[in-house]
Parts: structure tokens; C-alpha cells; sequence
């Protein structure tokens, strides 16, 4: 992987999540990081940037990494997005805007658009870093777009274990109670899953294990989290319109809004 991390900030306390992950997963991947600060000027404002300068020492922790600073302009959503694409960032990383219950973050306006305006994987931090990320929940849908975030996770975090989670519901289960259907809808899926797995090259099949379960994606999500210890959940995204398009039963935004830890998204243009 090429480029840098780049983490934002507003100098808030929220923030820090976001900048200690980011110097984690400089140290992980090998990569440098760049803090940026988006700043929409008011008429006849200059910028300080030795002040500015100073403000971003001052939230970094003690750290042995290359960290440089920016500052581009414009509206902080947008100004965020095309400074990682003028620079061909590795990713972006941002933090929530509040935390005190799931969901209750900043979705909807600055993370949606930030993620709308660039073509590369956006990171939302929600937990305190302690550790690299070890524990990685794909969710698939079987689809290319799915398949890619597999295989970017994959490549990204090559020591990391993959879980491979999808989630199946039984159409018209109000009405329809036929065991059968739902055994059979069960055994495809795992049939899939199955396949899928095997599929994947050796390295990393060994290192993958599979988790089906009925029910909706988020709920599923936060089970196996929970149960496995999930550090980082990876889905995709599909349509320039952002992660409210999404394939994976057009619920990507709520496993975003609704996942008890660090959520990646990978867009369409994501190479």
C-alpha cells in the first residue's frame, strides 16, 4: 500500500480516537501520517499556520512516526475528501462526533459527504486504540462489491484473522412458515459461504473463518463482534451517491451508524 493516512481533526477532544488510530496504523502499515485540518476562511481571515502548527503538536501523543500537517480549504467535508484525493492518500480516517450511545454520531452530514467526495477507504473510529487491528468481520453478500472489500482487507491487513460474516432472512417470514423453506434458504447460504472461502488464495483462506446467521446485518455484526472480539468491520459501498447506496441489502449506513466498533468503507472507486 502507497500514500498516506490522512486523519482529521477539529482539536477536539472526539478527535483523538481518530489521530492515536491513525499513528497505529501507520505503525502497522508501514505508512506515514498526515493530520489534516479543514478550515473555511471567513472574508479577510488569514491563516496562522505557526499557530496551527502548534495546536496539532499539542493533541499528538508521544510518538516515533512521520507526521506532517495540513490545512486545506473550503468546506470541511469536501476540503477533507479532495485533499486525500490531490494527495492519492492511502485512506482516511475520522472520528465521531459524539459517543455516548451506538449511533450517536455524526452521520448524515460530515462523515456522509466526506465519504460521497472520495474514492478512497474511509475509516470511522469509534473505540479507544489500544492495539493494531488482529480481528477483521467482512460482510458479504456475495456480490463483486463485497468481494473486493474481502480482498482489500485482506491485502491491507495481511496478518490479521478475517471473519466472513453474511447474514440471510427468509422472504415473507410473517407468512411463510414452512420449515423447510428456511432450511433451505440456510443451506444455500452456507453452501455460498462455503465456496467463497475456499476460493480465496491459500494465505488467506487459512487465516479466514465463516459466520452465518439469520437475522438483520447489523444485529448479526454486533453478535459476532462481540463474540469474536472484532476489532475493525469492513463493508461496501456502491454509487457515487455514497454509503446510503450500498450493497449489501442497502444497509451499509446502518451497519456505520449502528457497529460497536471501528468501521471501514470501501467504496466503488476504491482500487
Amino acid at each position: 500500500m502507497n500514500g498516506t493516512i490522512v486523519a482529521a481533526t477539529d482539536f477536539s477532544a472526539r478527535a483523538d480516537r481518530a489521530v492515536d488510530r491513525a499513528l497505529l496504523l501507520g505503525e502497522q502499515l508501514g505508512l506515514d501520517v498526515e493530520l489534516v485540518h479543514a478550515i473555511e476562511y471567513a472574508p479577510g481571515s488569514t491563516l496562522d499556520k505557526a499557530a496551527l502548527d502548534d495546536r496539532m503538536r499539542d493533541i499528538l501523543p508521544e510518538t516515533d512516526a512521520r507526521v506532517t500537517f495540513s490545512y486545506p480549504e473550503g468546506s470541511v467535508p469536501a476540503a477533507i475528501a479532495g485533499h486525500a484525493e490531490d494527495t492519492d492518500a492511502a485512506m482516511i480516517v475520522l472520528g465521531v462526533a459524539r459517543y455516548n450511545t451506538v449511533g450517536d454520531f455524526f452521520l448524515g452530514t460530515a462523515v456522509d459527504r466526506v465519504i460521497r467526495g472520495t474514492g478512497k477507504p474511509v475509516l470511522v473510529v469509534k473505540k479507544r486504540p489500544h492495539h493494531a487491528y488482529g480481528k477483521i468481520l467482512v460482510a458479504t453478500d456475495f456480490s463483486d462489491p463485497s468481494r473486493k472489500t474481502l480482498d482489500w482487507a485482506a491485502s491491507t491487513f495481511a496478518e490479521a484473522e478475517i471473519h466472513l460474516l453474511h447474514a440471510f432472512s427468509v422472504p415473507f417470514e410473517a407468512w411463510n412458515k414452512a420449515k423447510y423453506v428456511a432450511d433451505e434458504i440456510e443451506a444455500e447460504a452456507r453452501r455460498k459461504l462455503s465456496d467463497l472461502r475456499e476460493g480465496l488464495p491459500e494465505d488467506v483462506r487459512s487465516r479466514t473463518s465463516i459466520h452465518l446467521v439469520r437475522g438483520s446485518l447489523c444485529s448479526a455484526v454486533n453478535e459476532v463482534s462481540r463474540r469474536e472480539g472484532i476489532d475493525l468491520v469492513a463493508v461496501g459501498s456502491q454509487g457515487e451517491t455514497g454509503f446510503r447506496h450500498a450493497t449489501i441489502g442497502s444497509q451499509a449506513s446502518s451497519v456505520l451508524e449502528n457497529t460497536e466498533v471501528d468501521t471501514l468503507l470501501i467504496g466503488p472507486r476504491v482500487a
